[in-house]
C-alpha cells in the first residue's frame, strides 16, 4: 500500500494535486494507493498514521515545494519516520531534485527522485517489494539513495511526452471541495491543469532551467481540449489555470487549443515569455481573445539589458518589448500580469531597483490594467549560470540541513519575497516592499474579487499622493488600509517554479 501526500502548499487558492495525480495515474493498475492532500484534510499526519496502522501502507511519497510545502514536509516526514521507522518515504518535486545531498543527510527520508517521478517511483517500489523483473536501484533514472553512509545519484530522469500521460484519476481527489471555494478573476469553479512540462530557455535565476535543462514537451491540443472538455461535464469547470512552466511555447497549438475551446465559457490563464507572444499574429490574438483568455503571466524580470543578459533571458525581450506587449495586451483586453525580479547581484544595486520601479510606473501608464507582481532575486542552479556564480562570489550560500532551510530566516526565500542575499540591504527590501504598498493601492489588483467599488475607490485614494509624488516611505496609512479590508495583492504564492 502507497499514500501520495501533497503537504500545504498555500494560504488560499489550491488546486487538484496534480503533480500527485500524474504520479496516481501510473500506479493504477499496478497498486493500491491513497491521496491525501493536506490543503483539504485538516491532520495529514493523523490520517496518514491511520493508514499505516489500519490500511497497510509501507511507503510515502510526498510532493516537495519550497517555502511552506518544504516546511510541512520536513515536519509531517519527521513525525512519520519517528513513529513508524519502517515507513520508507520518498520526495519528489522541485526541491530535493535541486537538493537531493541536503534532503538525503536527514534521518527522515529514505529517497529522493529527481525530476519527473511517474515512471521511477513505480520502478522504485517494484524495487523495494521485489518483484520480478525489477530494477536494480543503480538502474532506476532520476533516484538518489543511500548505501552504506554514502548518497549515490543516478542519471536523471527524462521528460515524459505529455501525451502519453493518461487521463488523471480524478475520482481520487473529492473535486467539489477545490471547485466550489476556487472562484476566481477567470471565472467561477477554476481547476489548475498542466498541459506541457518544461520551458526551451535557461534563464539563470529559474529551478525551471535547472532540471530541464532547456526541454520543453507539450501535450498535443487536441488531448488537451479533450480533457477540458471533460472537466466542463463532469464538473462543471467554469475556468482553468495553466500551471505549465511556459504555456505558450508554441503558437499553433495555442491557436488550436484557442479555437477548440471558443464557445464553452471557459476562462483561462497561463504563463508566457514576453518576445514569444509579442511575436504571435494578430488572429492568434484574437482567437485567444475570443476562446476566453482573460490574462497571462510574463516573466518580465528587469528593464535593464544588463540584468536581462545576465539572467540569460536570451531572446529578444527588451523593455520595449513589455511597454509593446502592454499596448498589444489592451487592444485585445487580455490582462497582461508582469513579475519582476528585483535586486539582482550587480555592482549597482540601488540604481537598478530606482530604474526598474520607474518603469513599473510606465508599464502602468501604457495599461493601466497590467498586474505587477514583484520579487527579489533568489539564487538557484549556481552551477550553471553566470548569475548564481555572482550571488556565490558575493558571498550567497545555501544552508546545508533541512533543519536550517525549514527554520524561520529561510522560511519564505524561494518565494523571493525575504532578503538573504548579502548585497540586497534592508533599505533596499523597504524600498521595494513600500512601493509594492503604494502601487497595489493606487491601482488594485483585479485577482482579489473582493475589492471592488468604494473599497477600490478609498485604496487609490489612500495611494494617490504617494504615486504621483514618489513617496513611498513609511506607508502606514496604506499598510493599515489594506490591513482593514483584508487586500490580497497579486501573487503567485508557492508557485514561482513549481510543479
Amino acid at each position: 500500500m502507497i499514500a501520495l501526500l501533497n503537504p500545504r502548499s498555500a494560504k488560499w487558492g489550491f488546486r487538484v494535486p496534480n503533480s500527485i495525480l500524474t504520479l496516481g495515474a501510473f500506479l493504477e493498475n499496478s497498486y493500491e494507493y491513497y491521496v491525501v492532500d493536506e490543503n483539504i484534510t485538516l491532520n495529514a499526519e493523523d490520517e496518514i498514521a491511520k493508514l499505516v496502522t489500519q490500511g497497510g501502507v509501507k511507503y510515502l511519497g510526498i510532493t516537495v515545494m519550497p517555502a511552506l510545502q518544504l516546511r510541512r514536509a520536513f515536519d509531517i516526514s519527521k513525525a512519520l519516520k519517528t513513529r513508524f521507522p519502517k515507513l520508507t518515504i520518498i520526495w519528489g518535486g522541485y526541491f530535493p531534485s535541486l537538493h537531493p545531498n541536503t534532503v538525503l543527510a536527514s534521518n527522515y527520508i529514505d529517497y529522493v527522485i529527481k525530476g519527473h517521478a511517474e515512471v521511477s517511483f513505480k520502478e522504485l517500489i517494484d524495487n523495494l517489494e521485489n518483484k520480478p523483473g525489477a530494477k536494480a536501484l543503480g538502474q532506476i533514472a532520476g533516484l538518489s539513495y543511500k548505501s552504506d553512509g554514502k548518497i549515490l545519484h543516478n542519471p536523471k530522469s527524462e521528460p515524459i511526452d505529455p501525451d502519453l500521460i493518461p487521463r488523471l484519476p480524478y475520482h481520487r481527489v473529492d473535486v467539489e471541495k477545490y471547485l466550489k471555494i476556487s472562484k476566481t478573476y477567470l471565472g467561477p469553479r477554476t481547476v489548475g491543469y498542466h498541459s506541457s512540462v518544461g520551458c526551451p530557455f535557461l534563464c539563470g535565476f529559474c529551478a525551471v532551467a535547472g532540471i530541464y535543462k532547456g526541454k520543453w514537451l507539450g501535450r498535443s491540443a487536441e488531448l488537451t481540449v479533450s480533457d477540458i472538455i471533460f472537466l466542463k461535464e463532469k464538473y462543471n469547470i467554469g475556468a482553468v489555470e495553466f500551471h505549465d512552466n511556459n504555456f505558450f511555447v508554441a503558437e499553433k497549438r495555442v491557436y488550436d487549443f484557442a479555437k477548440a475551446v471558443n464557445g464553452l465559457g471557459i476562462g483561462w490563464w497561463g504563463e508566457a515569455r514576453p518576445d514569444t507572444v509579442m511575436k504571435f499574429s494578430d488572429d492568434t490574438w484574437q482567437m485567444m481573445a475570443d476562446a476566453g483568455c482573460k490574462m497571462i503571466f510574463y516573466g518580465a524580470e528587469s528593464s535593464s539589458e544588463e540584468i536581462l543578459k545576465l539572467m540569460h533571458k536570451g531572446g529578444t525581450q527588451t523593455a520595449e518589448t513589455l511597454i509593446e506587449l502592454a499596448e498589444k495586451s489592451k487592444k485585445y483586453g487580455i490582462v497582461p500580469e508582469f513579475s519582476f525580479v528585483l535586486g539582482s547581484p550587480t555592482d549597482h544595486v540601488t540604481r537598478d531597483i530606482d530604474n526598474d520601479l520607474k518603469f513599473i510606473k510606465k508599464i502602468k501608464q501604457v495599461n493601466p490594467d497590467s498586474e505587477i507582481i514583484i520579487y527579489t532575486y533568489s539564487p538557484v542552479n549556481f552551477e550553471d549560470s553566470e548569475m548564481s556564480l555572482a550571488a556565490k562570489m558575493q558571498g550567497f550560500g545555501y544552508p546545508k540541513t533541512l533543519e536550517e532551510w525549514v527554520s524561520p530566516r529561510w522560511q519564505n526565500f524561494d518565494l523571493r519575497k525575504n532578503p538573504l542575499t548579502p548585497w540586497l540591504k534592508p533599505h533596499h527590501f523597504k524600498k521595494i516592499r513600500n512601493f509594492e504598498k503604494t502601487l497595489n493601492a493606487f491601482y488594485p489588483t483585479k485577482s482579489d474579487l473582493k475589492i471592488k467599488g468604494w473599497k477600490r475607490s478609498v485604496l487609490k485614494l489612500m495611494g494617490s499622493w504617494r504615486y504621483f509624488s514618489s513617496v513611498y516611505t513609511a506607508p502606514y496609512e496604506i499598510m493599515l488600509t489594506q490591513k482593514l479590508l483584508r487586500y490580497r495583492q497579486p501573487e503567485i504564492e508557492g508557485f514561482a517554479f513549481e510543479d
